[in-house]
């Protein structure tokens, strides 16, 4: 019976379920991504996470928008959580963002990698794909103000790929 118990607090260590926790306050949660090209030809990132300074309870739950640019999505990212008090966290993202301009391969290679980032994720395409993560109207969260359009409109039509604006080709 002395043999079993290192063996049985072994096993209770490692099938305890919590070895992935993530603290919510201790986490950037990022609702909405965009990316574009800015003018040097580098890829210009920018997130939509929830605003930690404001208080929920008296002015609701507000958002700001953080950009970073970089040669690709890893060095973007990486200069974005520098710059950020908490770790970027992905699983409440609702929609992604893509300008004409932004190598879409590539960052969707980067997205399906990220086990963080749902299936359910909404992608757009815009012509200028930051200024629709910045709206200002009443407060809110942009990003799920765009899922429920498209939720709503999702019985319309099947949800494949919308086009922002009607422009981009």
């Amino acid at each position: 019976m002395r043999r079993c118990l290192p063996l049985f607090l072994l096993l209770c260590f490692l099938l305890s379920g919590c070895w992935d926790y993530k603290d919510l306050n201790k986490l950037s949660i990022v609702t909405g991504m965009a990316f574009d090209k800015d003018e040097h030809g580098n890829l210009k990132v920018l997130m939509e996470i929830v605003d930690r300074s404001s208080s929920p309870k008296k002015e609701g739950l507000r958002t700001r928008v953080v950009e970073s640019t970089g040669r690709n999505m890893d060095e973007a990212a990486e200069k974005l959580s520098k710059g950020l008090d908490f770790e970027l966290y992905f699983g409440a993202m609702a929609v992604v963002i893509f300008s004409k301009d932004a190598p879409a391969e590539e960052l969707r290679k980067w997205l399906l990698e990220n086990r963080e980032v749902r299936e359910t994720v909404y992608i757009i395409k815009s012509d200028d794909a930051g200024k629709l993560l910045q709206t200002e109207e009443d407060g809110g969260i942009a990003s799920y103000k765009l899922r429920d359009i498209l939720e709503a409109s999702k019985e319309e039509k099947p949800l494949q790929l919308y086009l922002a604006e009607g422009k981009v080709k």
